[in-house]
């Protein structure tokens, strides 16, 4: 990828398959991240000054959408003219508007997470002789999602703070019991690959599991340790990647 050299700062982000300093602007700080609200479901209880949480009926507390926002300074450093700083502009809003649904964003900031991402709000424009300002709002899922899946051996990008090292990948004959960590704070749905047929035991739960790659929205990982006993002959494993706020 070519990055132009007239980036001041080399910091950006990547979207839609380009990094912003190829455009040549910069990000302006501050930078606006939003955060995700938590979204309760109350229920008020007749006679009773405490109301009902039902929030985590289904194991999992609901979060709304969070926004994230930058400014960009744009001008055209080779031209230092309007006509130039207009190019760049016209392809700046085109490579941000032209995506169908939300995509990977990844800031420079911790890039071994992602967002997706859609800007959904107008871009606003505050122009100056021969440069401008543009301000874009990306509209996220309230949740950061690792590149890594999780039990990856890389180790020079293991985080001692946010990581946990773990297997995920067991090799079964008759029967076994393991622990699967979810240290993000969503529950996880796990891909599971199994080379022959498993029973899954977690809890009250049980779950066949047929060979081949199997996704079943009724196993999920709960936030911190999940102990399963896995009934088979064979090797199986879970595949999911850790989301943060």
């Amino acid at each position: 990828m070519n990055i132009e050299s007239n980036n001041r700062f080399g910091y950006g982000f990547w979207f839609n398959g380009h990094h912003s300093t190829e455009f040549g602007v910069d990000v302006i700080e501050p930078k606006e991240l939003g955060f995700p609200a938590k979204i309760k479901q109350l229920v008020e209880i007749p006679f009773s000054n405490i109301p009902l949480d039902l929030s985590y009926m289904y194991q999992d507390q609901q979060y709304g959408e969070r926004t994230f926002k930058w400014t960009l300074l744009v001008r055209d450093r080779s031209r230092m003219d309007k006509e130039g700083m207009y190019v760049i502009w016209t392809k700046l809003v085109n490579w941000l508007e032209n995506t169908q649904g939300k995509t990977k964003l990844k800031d420079d900031v911790m890039s071994d997470y992602y967002y997706l991402a859609e800007i959904q709000t107008a871009t606003s424009w505050e122009e100056f002789r021969y440069h401008g300002k543009m301000t874009i709002e990306f509209q996220c899922y309230p949740f950061r999602i690792h590149e890594a899946l999780e039990g990856n051996d890389i180790w020079d990008d293991f985080n001692f703070e946010l990581d946990v090292a773990q297997e995920t990948k067991f090799d079964v004959s008759g029967s076994k019991s393991v622990m699967l960590f979810n240290v993000g704070t969503p529950v996880a749905s796990p891909t599971i690959v199994a080379s022959a047929p498993f029973t899954l035991k977690m809890g009250n739960q049980t779950v066949t599991v047929p060979a081949g790659t199997f996704d079943s929205p009724d196993f999920v990982l709960a936030n911190g340790i999940n102990q399963i006993v896995i009934n088979g002959i064979g090797t199986i494993e879970f595949q999911w990647h850790k989301e943060l706020i």
